[in-house]
């Protein structure tokens, strides 16, 4: 199933899951009242600021007589709509529904509503606008003051709220929580610090995502783009996206209220994900760093899932996957009871119930990862040079060569004793090329953010586009594994000082690391530069290499 079809899925499923619910348009009187009730779910509408309406469900806990519970905003992705059931592509497979609905199961209110010119909400997509779709999040707790009346509160009269959501809803909930003070506690996942350096870092349009978000947004909710995002789709494709539409963008990220003093009063859990290239883990470091000015609790999770860009990552469901459990030290957490936890402690008030969860856990892959207090920035020096990129070509084969280099690592013996001079790949014109830069006897940790300072001498053009990662030659491989699939665009040619996409992975024996270097990546597949370009790379590196 590719991306498209999914997303079809979540369309037609949702839909029929609001046309089969024979329940309420609006609050039921009953809710006034102090009589016990049953589970179920309804449907409303809710009056906006300016006049539209969002189409929302309610999912009522079961409360005993007199009882109150606490609410929770769930807040879809980018495209798609809310979770209209608990049978549905979000109640059954998207992490942050299946978190809501499993908080309901567990006595919480839940609301899960559609976006501003999403599903059955009226008006346009303009991205989280601090005055539309963020306001909206208090218009949502403002109907449920006024609605559900059974809704726990604390010593200022205040509802007990949290609020959940990945990627476009992440940005809902960090944005939500720091212009409204009634939001307690949230958990952004896979989601944005700033648009410029998620959407186009060092100046290069992450243009396979573009590409895949506009289609998405514009075929499940025609005539609802603000027009200047359609208008950076089409810069994307020319390999550039112009200074006016990160104007427009700026103000809609927890990267400028940062800069601006504004933080949210809630505590926080972040969860963001290795292998995401869309919205990298350093968007959720980036994110961390600027909410710990707060003093509030901040703790954050290095999972490996995310946003996994079709026909290029692997994937359960293409375009968006997040794992069940992940592995911290020698804990074991699942994330869905990982959320109810979460709330349970800042909005039951239930001592401890979040202990197991820890300041910060990094994932090493999807069966092992370890607990540190801060990510590590830099590492381990090493100097290289002349490392060519002779086209921009090389990158683009990538796919079918990596199917012949894993079948003919099932015949490779393991290197066990592996020299770095026998390993180099410098040509750089079909593939990419691999500079080798250390060998391992033992089983090292590379997690981390690794920091590059590089020249690059471009010959015949005057803008080139290089695209550089850390990369693994396993032992029981002849395959040169990306590391968390992350690399980092550089533009022009010249000195480049940068912190490059966090990566993280074990080293066991013989497994030699190195950097590589492409002139074409999938990721970024309209910004690349000539295809008969070439380019010379020479500098140093810090690799975040730590022992086990």
């Amino acid at each position: 199933m590719n991306n498209i079809s999914v997303y079809i899925f979540i369309v037609i499923s949702s839909l029929l899951m609001t046309s089969c619910t024979t329940v309420p348009s609006s609050a039921p009187n009953y809710l006034l009242g102090n009589e016990g009730l049953e589970e179920t779910y309804f449907d409303v509408n809710i009056p906006t600021h300016d006049g539209k309406l969002l189409r929302a469900t309610i999912f009522q806990p079961a409360l005993a007589p007199g009882e109150k519970a606490p609410l929770i905003l769930h807040a879809h992705g980018f495209g798609v709509f809310r979770m209209s059931g608990p049978i549905s592509i979000y109640g059954l497979l998207v992490y942050p529904g299946k978190a809501a609905k499993e908080a309901w199961r567990q006595g919480y209110w839940v609301i899960s509503y559609d976006e501003r010119g999403h599903g059955g909400s009226e008006d346009i997509i303009r991205v989280m606008d601090p005055e539309y779709e963020v306001r909206d999040v208090t218009t949502v707790i403002d109907w449920a003051e006024k609605n559900l009346r059974r809704i726990t509160v604390d010593e200022k009269r205040d509802p007990l709220v949290g609020m959940i959501g990945e990627s476009y809803g992440g940005g809902a909930s960090l944005m939500g929580a720091t212009q409204d003070k009634r939001i307690d506690a949230i958990i952004p996942v896979n989601t944005w610090n700033s648009f410029e350096t998620s959407l186009a870092p060092n100046r290069v349009p992450k243009s396979g995502w573009l590409t895949t978000l506009i289609l998405v947004g514009n075929s499940f909710n025609p005539g609802s783009m603000e027009p200047l995002l359609n208008q950076a789709y089409w810069q994307a494709r020319e390999g550039i996206i112009e200074k006016e539409i990160f104007d427009y963008l700026s103000p809609h990220s927890t990267f400028h209220n940062c800069q601006n003093g504004k933080y949210p009063e809630a505590d926080v859990l972040i969860i963001q994900g290795f292998r995401d290239v869309l919205f990298p883990i350093n968007e959720g470091i980036r994110n961390r760093e600027c909410l710990l000015r707060k003093g509030k609790d901040i703790r954050f999770i290095g999972a490996q899932g995310g946003h996994l860009l079709p026909f290029t990552q692997w994937s359960l469901i293409p375009g968006y996957t997040l794992e069940s459990d992940v592995h911290c030290g020698d804990k074991k957490l699942n994330l869905i009871q990982v959320a109810v936890n979460w709330f349970d402690e800042k909005l039951k008030g239930k001592k401890d119930a979040a202990k197991n969860i820890p300041g910060m856990c990094l994932t090493q892959g999807y069966d092992r990862g370890i607990v540190v207090g801060d990510i590590l920035k830099g590492g381990e020096y090493f100097e290289f040079e002349n490392i060519e990129v002779n086209s921009g070509f090389s990158g683009f084969f990538e796919s079918p060569l990596y199917l012949l280099d894993r079948l003919i690592g099932f015949v490779t013996p393991t290197m066990k004793h592996p020299r770095l001079e026998d390993h180099a790949e410098l040509s750089g014109t079909l593939r990419p090329a691999f500079y080798p830069l250390k060998t391992f006897d033992g089983a090292m940790s590379l997690t981390g953010i690794p920091k590059l300072r590089v020249s690059i001498v471009a010959t015949e053009q005057e803008e080139p586009v290089v695209f550089i990662g850390i990369g693994v030659k396993r032992a029981r491989s002849r395959h040169i594994e990306l590391v968390s699939d992350q690399i980092v665009p550089l533009r022009g040619d010249g000195l480049h000082d940068i912190d490059m996409m966090a990566v993280s992975t074990r080293l066991e024996p013989g497994d030699i690391v190195g950097i590589t270097a492409a002139g074409y990546s999938n990721q970024y597949r309209f910004s690349g530069g000539d295809w008969f370009s070439k380019v010379t790379l020479s500098g140093s590196i810090n690799v975040p290499i730590l022992s086990l």
